[in-house]
């Protein structure tokens, strides 16, 4: 087993599909890891070769690409079947093509360890805050895929004992692995994400004007966006000059989307709130350096790296007790965390950061210092044993 060689697997095209951190996070592993990367995942492009090794430009430095599925996003939306068990099933028939490489696996989703639960080769795998959601949320009526709950939970159980290595993204998250599995502990480690910090910076001076509330991520019923719609009425009766600029969306129309409107128009905020749809990463940016306040009302969440991304610029952030969020946001340091999902309580919390907000905001980019993915990719690949070999950001491609 050649102890520089890691094989990175998601159910993403390392591109822009499907759009939120986990996405992100694998882009920025496979640009930072200082070993020899294979990716393996999943085609937008219908021209891209199936189950074929090509070489890509992720995050301008070319690594080895194996797509397993080609994935039309508006078909996949109307599939029964989920899309984390299609690949499984893709990854399971390609899986001795993997194995000649003789290289560890990383992998992003449980499941996915399933078609290595035979064999020999390494195993380390990413929670992403994934179970304790499962545990808190399955039971959800929001939660399209509750039917799994028990045999998730069992799932994931094998996956963790047949692994090497697990990784957690928050202390609450830690404590949770740690805690349902003692006998594991050993293995489990607190490896917190991080963003590309020096691409995220405070503008030089924010333009004066009506208060400026943020919102980023995707648009699903995870994100509790009716709690923020009725929070941001309550803040705008304070504030009638108020602007909740909504940034994100999907490939394809979806329901949740519809529901946001809705709530829009019956607080009467139409003319107050701004959505944006899909973006690029690179188009985000000018919207985090001119917000006030950056606020995520979830139900549940990992550790969202658009937190991490809108504290770096300097937006104090206003969010729900859950994952990963309140290790990074402390009340009346560099934002507040809500104890209730109450509206009443989030237009209060969002008027406290917007007044304090010159002094939230050195601390908030302090703390965003904090979580370098450069260095979180250096130690993931520490704890996995593996020899460190020449970084791949020096033979970076041109742009």
């Amino acid at each position: 087993m050649s102890m520089c060689k890691l094989i990175l697997v998601y159910a993403g095209d390392f591109a822009e599909y499907p759009m939120g951190g986990v996405l992100e996070y694998t882009k920025n592993f496979a640009r930072y890891a200082p070993v020899e990367l294979y990716c393996v995942g999943i085609t937008t492009d219908p021209h891209l070769p199936l189950r074929q090794w090509s070489t890509v430009k992720i995050k301008h430095v070319e690594r080895p690409f194996l797509p397993l599925l080609y994935v039309d996003d508006a078909r996949q939306r109307r599939s029964k079947i989920p899309l984390n068990f299609k690949f499984l099933n893709a990854l399971k028939r390609q899986k001795s093509e993997l194995l000649r490489i003789d290289a560890a696996i990383y992998i992003q989703r449980a499941e996915h360890g399933l078609a290595f639960m035979n064999d020999s080769v390494p195993l380390f795998f990413n929670t992403h805050g994934q179970s304790a959601f499962f545990e808190r949320w399955t039971s959800h009526p929001l939660f399209r895929w509750r039917a799994f709950r028990t045999w998730f939970m069992r799932m994931e159980a094998r996956v963790i004992a047949r692994a090497q290595g697990v990784f957690t993204i928050s202390p609450a998250d830690y404590d949770y692995y740690v805690g349902k599995f003692p006998q594991h502990a050993s293995k489990i480690h607190y490896t917190p994400l991080g963003i590309e910090i020096d691409e995220y910076t405070p503008p030089a001076t924010r333009e004066a004007g009506a208060p400026r509330i943020l919102f980023v991520g995707r648009l699903d019923a995870s994100k509790g966006l009716d709690l923020l719609i009725a929070g941001f009425a309550r803040f705008r009766q304070r504030y009638p000059e108020a602007v909740l600029i909504i940034v994100g969306g999907s490939h394809d129309y979806n329901p949740v989307e519809g529901e946001v409107r809705r709530a829009i128009a019956e607080h009467n905020v139409g003319d107050a709130v701004v959505m944006t749809g899909l973006l690029p990463r690179e188009a985000i940016l000018p919207y985090y350096q001119q917000a006030d306040v950056f606020v995520l009302t979830s139900l549940w969440e990992g550790l969202p790296t658009a937190l991490l991304e809108a504290m770096a610029c300097g937006v104090p952030a206003v969010v729900t007790n859950v994952g990963g969020m309140p290790a990074v946001v402390k009340d009346d340091v560099n934002g507040y965390v809500l104890t209730e999902r109450d509206a009443e309580q989030l237009a209060s919390l969002i008027e406290r950061a917007y007044l304090n907000r010159e002094r939230l905001s050195p601390e908030a980019r302090r703390t965003a210092e904090n979580y370098s993915i450069r260095a979180h990719t250096e130690r993931v690949c520490q704890l996995m044993g593996l020899s460190r070999m020449p970084h791949p950001i020096a033979q970076e491609l041109v742009c």
